[in-house]
């Protein structure tokens, strides 16, 4: 699946291939490392859908979560991208 990962403070987005089918703690660090967001807290990265308004649990999958091609993301660090 291809979307759109937008990193956290910068505003850079990525384009990325995505496996729909694994969960987001897999996913998490093969997308931080794609789009080069180290740190130093990786249990601290928070994925969010700005497409959808949701964010996703460690647990969930792109598809589970109905995340269409094209959905930009944002991954960020320090809870930054986690909705109130």
């Amino acid at each position: 699946m291809e979307v759109f990962v937008c990193r956290g403070y910068s505003g850079q987005i990525f384009r990325l291939n995505a496996a729909p089918s694994l969960p987001i703690f897999q996913l998490l660090p093969v997308m931080a490392n794609s789009i080069g967001l180290y740190s130093s807290h990786e249990e601290r990265l928070g994925v969010y859908n700005l497409t959808q308004d949701f964010e996703y649990r460690d647990s969930d999958t792109l598809t589970d979560r109905g995340t269409c091609n094209g959905d930009l993301l944002i991954l960020a660090d320090g809870g930054v991208c986690h909705k109130k």
